[in-house]
């Protein structure tokens, strides 16, 4: 790589900024004309916000009920446990 990179003038920095933005443009309209090909990222796209949604979901539970574990007693919960113990212990 040289030491002095040669410095674009401001025309030429247009044209870049032109030529990137046909470009985008081009991707875009390809990519809406191309209904299966569509369906087929926003489908991905859901599975993958499910998913990440269900992993978070079960980290923070996860973490939430380690922390309450720490505890000997926490009033609300507690009640709620022992409730849970006796219906099953009446099976």
């Amino acid at each position: 790589m040289p030491k002095n990179p040669k410095q674009l003038t401001d025309k030429e920095y247009e044209n870049l900024g032109k030529a990137l933005e046909r470009i985008v443009q081009k991707d875009y309209i390809d990519l809406a004309l191309n209904k299966r090909k569509l369906m087929t990222i926003g489908f991905i796209k859901g599975l993958a916000s499910g998913f990440g949604a269900f992993l978070g979901a079960t980290i923070v539970v996860g973490a939430l009920l380690w922390i309450l574990s720490l505890f000997d007693s926490v009033p609300f919960i507690n009640t709620i446990k022992d409730s849970l113990d006796k219906a099953n212990s009446l099976r």
